[in-house]
């Protein structure tokens, strides 16, 4: 009787730690889901940034969209804002994260809008990972990229 209790508090024990630990998308999950429902909503015509900053807060903090009513002149021209490079093409090259704070980092490559390099910060928000600045690294031409490659 007692090792079927044992085992049963085991158990219970696993699942709670498993479910702590699905609580939601990861850090690249949300940057991706942000980035695709960004997109998504560019492509009907809507302007997300006006139109739709309710659903807009499910993926970035209240200081980010602050950021971004504030338009500083880098997140503007940033290809992660920018409503032109609808062709850019997203890939997740690292992630750094602990409990509360995490970088992403990503490419942006698209063939109207060149190649880019952003940091995507992120914090924790009552267990939701939400986008909290974005930080352009590099910026490469279409013809310093090929450039690069040859």
């Amino acid at each position: 009787m007692r090792s079927i209790i044992i085992t049963s508090l085991l158990i219970i024990a696993t699942c709670a730690l498993v479910a702590g630990c699905q609580h939601g998308p990861n850090p690249a999950d949300t940057v991706r889901n942000a980035y695709g429902w960004y997109l998504r909503e560019l492509k009907s015509g809507v302007n997300p940034l006006e139109q739709k900053r309710t659903e807009l807060k499910q993926f970035v903090t209240d200081n980010f969209l602050a950021s971004i009513d504030n338009m500083r002149p880098e997140l503007e021209g940033s290809p992660f804002m920018d409503a032109q490079s609808f062709d850019a093409k997203l890939s997740v090259e690292k992630v750094t994260s602990d409990r509360r704070a995490a970088t992403v980092r990503i490419g942006l490559s698209g063939r109207l809008s060149g190649q880019h390099v952003l940091n995507v910060y992120l914090v924790k928000v009552d267990g939701r990972w939400k986008v909290d600045d974005v930080k352009l690294l590099e910026q490469l031409s279409l013809g310093e990229k090929s450039e690069r490659a040859g």
